[in-house]
Parts: C-alpha cells; structure tokens; sequence
C-alpha cells in the first residue's frame, strides 16, 4: 500500500490528522488501509491480536460479553477513535470485543511499530492520554448511573437524550433497536420491554416496530427524575 495513500487520508480527515500530523514518515509506511463490510471485522474478548487500528470511516460496537451469553454495549466508536491501546504494551487478552455496526475503513499499524512511534512521537502520548482520560470520565458516569439509577430511570433518560440527539422539530419520535436498548442497559429484552409496556400503559409513549412516539415529555422527565 503506497504511503501516499495514507497522507491522502491524513489530509483529507481533520480527526485522522490530529493523530498521525506529527508521525515520522518511517512509521507511516508501516500502515495499512483495511476495509470491511458491515459484521465482518470482529476482535473478540479474551483474545489476544497484535495490531492497534485508527477507524477512518464507519462504526465500531464496543462490549463486553458475560459468561451466560449475555452482551453489554459500552460505546460505539466512529472516526478518529483507536482501537487496541489497552492491551498492546503487554499483549495482553482484549478486555472487550470490538464489531463493525457499518461498513468500515480502518488504518493497522502492527505491535512493533506501533511501540517505535510512541517512543518518538510526543504527539501521539499527548493524544492518547487526552482521549483515554475522556473515554475514563465517560465510561466512569455511565457505570454510576447503571449502580444508581432504577432500569426505568435510565430507559427514561436513555429515550430523553435520543432525543435530543434526533433534533426532530416535528414530532417527538425517536428510532429505536429494542434489541440495541438491552444491550446498551446491560439486561434481557424482557426487562426493556416490561418498562416500555409500563410507560405506554401510563400514556407517557407509544410503541410502534422500530420507533417510539413521546407523548408526554414532562412526564417522562418526571420518571427519569430530571429537573430542568
């Protein structure tokens, strides 16, 4: 893969750049582009690869997987977000799995090289600190309000900053993987759907196939206990 391949990327994509701007050219040479469709790139728990990855283009699932099965989504990373920093000092086993949710473009960088560059590029120990002190303070809210909050509570806040996030002027709709829901709280799809039939019962929502209608905002603020 020519080198040049590689800068284009790094020219054309401001969160790419901010890693590998102050990369040496020896190191650069070493990367890789990786494309996969959507499920095919998979780095499973417990195992042990030899590779850190950037993701150019597309989403990763990042979660955990209990012994009885069951799974429990972190966090989705997107383009910018690096994968394998945890484990490759010590070639230790994942911690998590990782699994492209889109089609994915990632760059690989292989364990050696990867050790060189962090050696030499101050840049690249400034950034990875940076962003694993946010990925900490991130993970470390959302593990308290799992500990703290009641399943309705975070099912409630969970549909409210959806929300938001949809920015829908028309209608209070928010698209919706029931499936996704359990995940993302760490509990079976029965629990989810025993909550959602209580708040559709209390005339808060309405529950369609694949979305959910608000009806009464201020009530289910209310069940979430948020006080604006």
């Amino acid at each position: 893969m020519s080198v040049y391949k590689i800068i284009e990327i790094i020219e054309a994509e401001h969160e790419i750049y901010e890693i590998l701007k102050y990369c040496p050219y020896e190191i650069l040479k070493q990367f890789s582009i990786k494309e996969y469709k959507k499920g095919k790139f998979i780095l499973k728990q417990d195992e042990i690869y030899d590779s850190f990855y950037i993701i150019v283009e597309g989403f990763v699932d990042i979660y955990v997987m209990s012994e009885n099965g069951k799974k429990y989504s972190l966090t989705t990373y997107k383009k910018g977000n690096y994968i394998g920093e945890h484990e490759i000092f010590d070639q230790k086993p994942f911690s998590c799995s990782a699994e492209a949710i889109s089609d994915i473009k990632l760059l690989e960088l292989n364990r050696s090289h990867f050790l060189k560059w962090f050696s030499i590029d101050r840049n690249l120990n400034e950034y990875i600190t940076k962003t694993l002190c946010s990925q900490f303070y991130s993970l470390s809210k959302k593990a308290g309000k799992d500990a703290l909050y009641t399943l309705k509570q975070r099912i409630c806040k969970y549909l409210i900053d959806n929300l938001i996030k949809s920015n829908n002027k028309e209608m209070l709709k928010i698209n919706i993987e029931k499936e996704k829901l359990s995940e993302q709280m760490a509990v079976t799809q029965r629990s989810v759907n025993r909550v959602l039939k209580n708040l559709k019962e209390q005339d808060i929502i309405d529950i369609h196939n694949n979305y959910i209608i608000i009806k009464d905002l201020n009530l289910l603020k209310s069940e979430a206990d948020i006080v604006d």
